[in-house]
């Protein structure tokens, strides 16, 4: 149903309509521009439009949008569904073509309109204005040059009470449940005419005019009614296709006996049903007796055999009255649970069907069931909808292993990337500002559509009025006060850097730029005169690793220092000699303070100075970062490359240990840091990184011509696969079950053992480096801008086939050039390493 946004709309025609309960209140003397109501929150609002057709257009295009959500459907079927994640003061439209569903005669465009109310991880309230803030939709739909079905006083609307507004379960979990009467809503409301109606109201008695808003103010814009409008603006395009989608069915049901009695609160009653009927005492129920449910409190749970996201979706053949709580988890756990967003839903007793208006993920499908009579459940399935990944590019190799692993990164990244790349589908859903840069890293190699990966960094360049970036894109922590983690918008900068290097887009990189260069002039007032920052407020994480931060942490050094780096590099790309010699400048002064944390005794960076004074610890990280960052002299090199590739002195723990789905869960006490100080052999032990940081460290090992132990490396993932092999976990050990962050190994494959890369901004060239290490053979497909890049190597040869001019780097270290198209190069034998 997509349509390209090419299409001339001009100006809106539509109106802001709504039902007449609002989440805003008109102005008054407290207040100007109006307030939030309260008392108002989690709002749904039915709204339909009926119009007749002599002769059905060969393109109908529709554009519509909302705050917060909506859902569009045409003569009873969904054609789009958003809008897509965005900040406060920024709103995008689906487009699409509406001509396939369109019949001569009468039509009905209907639309299932939402307004949270209150933050969640996936939208932040807009300011209000006047009318507008508070719930909204405007749509149009174009019959032909001189016919357009807009968003008016024509249109109906009915309160949407079947639903009861709900708040988020915690300040941390601010998924909001969804509690559904069956009874109160018609299965048919979105066909005017055809709807039943009896005992429900919304059929086709009941529906009143809508509420047309205004946006009038006491100061300021004039009123109007139509956009662009404050609080959003210029209403802009979809910036990503719409997601794809793919219907998964549970492999298993199993179901167990309930005894007491079940609260109606589902979470409350969901944990005590797995408290109660663990998987080992459910019996397995027959596809084919479709798991019929005799009236007493019944457990179910449905396995998809692996992680999925999406809408989970039920069918139920019941008398009115039955009540059926569910919730999509990890694992059947009362851990899993204090994460995941639940549901109820009361049968009608006719045509029911509960699909979850949120996306949710996990494994596992629970439910507890208290029937009136006999209960049949039908299929159990999640419609998957994540962003496209067209086909095309691969990796294979002689290794069964390494093939596993680079699969199941693409499908937790596959998991991880729906109108945003998120940190976990199955539990916060968040767009975190720093984790995406892996995200990206493996879209940009494994994926030839790349518009997630060009738009995720604009989504996250919405800056506090210091300059800092916010801890996620558009969500609920994206707001004040909640603080920031400082390092992560220096992944950021990195992921504008990679930006640069792939699609060598000009505009769209000066354009994040002007948002880089204040997160990096944000470090400034923390430099002392050793060129270092020191007593860095907010969060700095790092990693999920006792990396020691306090005083001055050399790790965030060597991260502020390659994220000027990179900044210099592409300033100098777009010709702003001005801005690249001042982020030169601080580079140096980090460079020569960076002397400091040199330990010549232990041979190694310690992790931090307090008050002039080395600290103990010794990490992985700092000396990556060092390395990505042109911090470490020549001489050192061959130390730092030992130390990082000497994996037995590496050992990694985990606050998250304490928290997942098998033991604590995200509102454990345990605390989310563990800095308390050394207590490991710091003169034999280096603090090891977690999934997200392998790539800073693979990066560097790279740099310092280790690229063919990649491969090894990689093989650390092996041991996230025995823990599901779905998907990747948040750290070697706890977190999520799912996590993009983690998905390393699906770029490096392609990047360092195939060794694909660009050779300048935009794949103009192609460089071909393979570092096979232990593989006798590799292949495998890269986009580019021009077409894709087909790589096949062994020890000593290697063919490609590419649209544009190649440069092979041999192991000695000696370059070839060659025209594109396709060649068969010897590769020159390794030079011995000057250690």
């Amino acid at each position: 149903m997509s349509e390209p946004h090419a299409y001339d709309w001009g100006p809106w025609r539509g109106q802001w309509i709504w039902g007449e309960e609002s989440g805003v209140v008109p102005p008054g003397p407290e207040s100007m521009l109006g307030a939030p109501d309260p008392d108002v929150y989690d709002r749904r609002v039915l709204l339909r439009r009926a119009f007749e057709l002599t002769d059905v257009p060969d393109r109908a295009p529709f554009r519509i949008t909302s705050d917060s959500r909506h859902v569009l459907y045409v003569n009873g079927t969904e054609v789009a569904r958003g809008p897509v994640r965005h900040g406060p003061r920024m709103l995008h439209y689906d487009t699409g073509d509406a001509a396939p569903l369109l019949r001569p005669g009468r039509n009905t465009v209907a639309v299932l309109a939402r307004h949270y109310g209150h933050a969640v991880p996936w939208w932040e309230p807009s300011p209000w204005t006047h009318q507008l803030g508070g719930g909204s939709v405007v749509a149009e739909l174009m019959l032909g040059p001189d016919r357009r079905i807009v968003t008016d006083s024509s249109w109906t609307y009915h309160a949407g009470d079947a639903w009861t507004p709900c708040r988020p379960h915690s300040q941390l979990v601010t998924q909001t449940p969804e509690l559904l009467d069956g009874r109160l809503l018609d299965p048919h409301w979105t066909v005017a005419g055809e709807a039943n109606g009896e005992g429900t109201g919304n059929g086709d008695g009941g529906w009143r005019p809508v509420r047309v808003l205004s946006t009038r103010a006491v100061v300021g814009p004039k009123d109007g009614t139509r956009p662009d409008s404050e609080p959003f603006g210029a209403l802009l395009p979809r910036p990503i296709p719409p997601l794809s989608e793919t219907v998964r069915e549970a492999v298993s049901v199993r179901a167990a006996p309930l005894f007491g009695t079940v609260p109606d609160d589902p979470r409350q009653a969901l944990a005590g049903a797995v408290s109660d009927a663990t998987p080992d005492t459910a019996v397995p129920v027959p596809a084919d007796a479709r798991h019929g449910l005799d009236a007493g409190p019944v457990f179910l749970m449905a396995d998809f055999g692996g992680i999925v996201t999406g809408h989970l979706r039920i069918e139920v053949e019941a008398a009115p009255g039955a009540e059926i709580h569910g919730s999509l988890v990890e694992l059947p756990t009362v851990a899993a649970l204090d994460a995941a967003n639940t549901f109820g839903y009361t049968t009608r007793g006719r045509d029911d069907v509960f699909e979850t208006g949120d996306t949710v993920g996990g494994r596992y499908a629970l439910f507890v069931v208290r029937g009136i009579g006999r209960v049949r459940f039908g299929p159990v399935r999640v419609r998957e909808r994540l962003r496209p990944r067209p086909e095309g590019p691969y990796f294979d190799c002689d290794d069964p292993e390494l093939n596993e692993i680079h699969r199941v990164g693409l499908r937790t990244v596959d998991l991880t990337a729906q109108d945003a790349y998120l940190d976990c589908p199955t539990r916060e859903q968040r767009a975190w500002t720093g984790d995406s840069v892996v995200h990206q890293s493996v879209d940009l190699v494994a994926n030839p559509d790349w518009s997630l990966a060009r738009w995720n960094p604009g989504l996250a360049a919405q800056p506090r009025p210091d300059g800092m970036l916010r801890m996620v894109a558009a969500g609920d922590l994206a707001r004040d006060p909640v603080p920031t983690i400082p390092d992560w918008a220096l992944h950021w900068v990195r992921s504008v850097h990679q930006l640069y290097r792939y699609t060598g887009d000009r505009e769209l990189v000066a354009g994040l730029l002007s948002t880089a260069e204040p997160v990096l002039r944000w470090f400034v007032p923390f430099r002392r005169p050793d060129g270092l920052l020191h007593g860095v407020t907010g969060w700095v994480l790092i990693d999920w690793s006792p990396v020691q931060v306090a005083g001055a942490s050399a790790a965030l050094n060597a991260l502020w220092a390659r994220a000027l780096a990179d900044f210099a590099e592409m300033a100098d790309w777009l010709g702003d000699a001005g801005r690249a010699g001042w982020a030169r400048d601080l580079h140096r002064g980090v460079s020569d303070g960076f002397e400091a944390f040199w330990d010549e005794r232990r041979g190694a960076y310690r992790d931090n100075l307090v008050d002039g004074r080395l600290g103990a610890s010794v990490s992985e990280h700092t000396h990556a970062a060092a390395v990505c960052a042109g911090l470490v002299p020549p001489e050192r090199k061959a130390l730092v490359r030992d130390l990082l590739l000497d994996r037995e002195a590496m050992f990694t723990r985990s606050p998250m240990r304490y928290r997942g789905s098998d033991t604590g869960g995200p509102t454990a006490t345990a605390p989310v840091t563990d800095r308390d100080g050394p207590d490991w052999d710091t003169e034999r032990l280096v603090v090891g990184a977690q999934p997200f940081f392998r790539y800073v460290v693979h990066d560097a090992l790279a740099l310092l011509g280790a690229a063919d132990e990649i491969e090894r490396l990689c093989r650390d993932w092996t041991a996230l696969l025995s823990t599901g092999g779905s998907a990747f976990r948040e750290c070697w050990d706890g977190g999520s079950y799912c996590h993009g962050w983690s998905a390393t190994p699906s770029r490096d494959l392609l990047v360092y053992t195939l060794g694909v890369t660009p050779a300048e901004p935009g794949y103009g060239r192609v460089r071909v480096a393979p570092r096979l290490g232990t593989l006798s053979g590799a292949r495998g497909e890269v986009p580019t801008p021009h077409g894709p890049v087909r790589v096949a190597a062994t020890p000593d040869r290697v063919r490609v086939t590419s649209p544009v001019p190649v440069e092979v780097l041999h192991p000695d270290g000696s370059l070839t050039h060659h025209p594109s198209g396709s060649s068969a190069v010897a590769l020159a034998g390794p030079a011995p390493r000057k250690d």
